[in-house]
């Protein structure tokens, strides 16, 4: 059987990309395909090395640093990606992977992180982000944003079968494609943690520094509480966090997987403010002993149990992260129940359920 693995950009070792790393560990002969591929931020990841081929987005210059603003030509690219020597093909997507065209008698199954949250409910924050919030640019960009979301949803039919990351995704899916799919939680590496007994006095948030993570909101909450925070990952908001933070708050920067682990078992607890499709941070918090402190809608529902592994609040302002933080220091929250829970999402536990999910819908090959 040959199997065609297909993702959107890989230029940072994120969520969706340790996902990838551990379906190529489990089908090592596929060939994947990215729109594009930067191998210096790879380097030293088990995606280093892959034989990737990409798409004639990888011949722009500066691509690694344009990448989202080129969202709009992106269905072009998916849609010219040649994968007709496949027997099956897999595609993981969060933007545009699951619109790639594949003809009958191949198997597409998607693994969908989310619906392309930019054209859907990020809509604001794409403008923002790339200064597209401005008179006329404006229009012209929402009326290309509902294009996409034209795109987005006629797409989704050329999959044979969808999986999603989450039970949220699973609703998303519905609500933009009118399309059922199945549950498979992605692989979390549990057994790397190793919490110490005593946690320090430290909070933490991992997260990719972008508008829709709300990070100034955190900074502003710890800015008032006064409390130490450590800030762990990059992205365009790093400029403005980096003017809006006080010296309790630490911004670390982008740190090697051996640092947040060590970060992770030893801090007080982890705080989230974003809605999520899954938050695979916040389980590895959860591994760590870590409490975790998240606005309590999206995958962090799914993820911590509140007020016995976690805590949740109610709206995604300072003023209510700084209610529920004082409300967490008078509790007594057990990190092993945390760790036990965090045991749900295992990459043992992940190969198990896609493995027998793959082999059942290919069988016929």
């Amino acid at each position: 059987m040959k199997l065609g693995i297909v993702h959107e950009w890989l230029n940072i070792y994120g969520g969706s990309e340790r996902l990838l790393a551990e379906i190529l560990g489990m089908y090592p002969h596929a060939q994947l395909h990215a729109l594009i591929y930067n191998k210096k931020n790879l380097i030293g990841t088990p995606l280093e090395g892959h034989n990737v081929k990409t798409s004639f987005l990888q011949n722009i210059p500066r691509v690694e640093h344009l990448y989202r603003g080129l969202l709009p030509i992106m269905p072009i690219a998916i849609e010219r990606t040649d994968i007709h020597g496949y027997d099956v093909v897999l595609s993981i997507s969060h933007a545009v992977a699951h619109g790639v065209k594949t003809h009958k008698n191949q198997i597409h199954i998607s693994y969908v992180c989310t619906p392309m949250r930019y054209a859907w409910h990020l809509q604001n924050d794409y403008l923002h982000l790339h200064h597209l919030d401005k008179p006329i640019l404006d229009s012209a960009a929402r009326l290309t944003l509902n294009l996409l979301r034209r795109w987005d949803r006629e797409s989704a039919a050329r999959a044979d079968f969808l999986l999603a990351i989450s039970k949220w995704t699973a609703q998303k899916i519905q609500q933009a494609w009118g399309r059922n799919s199945q549950v498979i939680y992605p692989p979390v590496e549990v057994g790397r943690f190793s919490p110490t007994k005593e946690r320090d006095n430290f909070y933490i948030h991992v997260s990719r520094l972008v508008p829709y993570k709300m990070t100034s909101e955190i900074v502003r909450a710890f800015n008032e509480l006064k409390l130490p925070l450590v800030i762990v990952g990059d992205g365009p908001e790093m400029p403005h966090l980096q003017k809006l933070a006080k010296s309790n708050v630490r911004l670390l920067g982008h740190q090697s997987d051996e640092a947040v682990t060590d970060l992770l078992n030893r801090a007080k607890a982890f705080v989230f403010m974003a809605v999520e499709d899954f938050g695979i941070a916040m389980a590895e918090a959860q591994a760590a002993g870590c409490p975790v402190i998240a606005y309590g809608k999206g995958g962090a529902t799914e993820i911590v149990k509140d007020e016995e592994t976690g805590l949740f609040f109610q709206e995604q302002s300072s003023r209510s992260l700084i209610e529920a933080v004082l409300k967490f220091q008078a509790m007594k929250l057990n990190g092993k129940a945390a760790q036990e829970n965090a045991a749900r999402f295992s990459s043992e536990r992940f190969k198990v359920e896609f493995s027998t999910y793959f082999e059942k819908m290919t069988s016929h090959l």
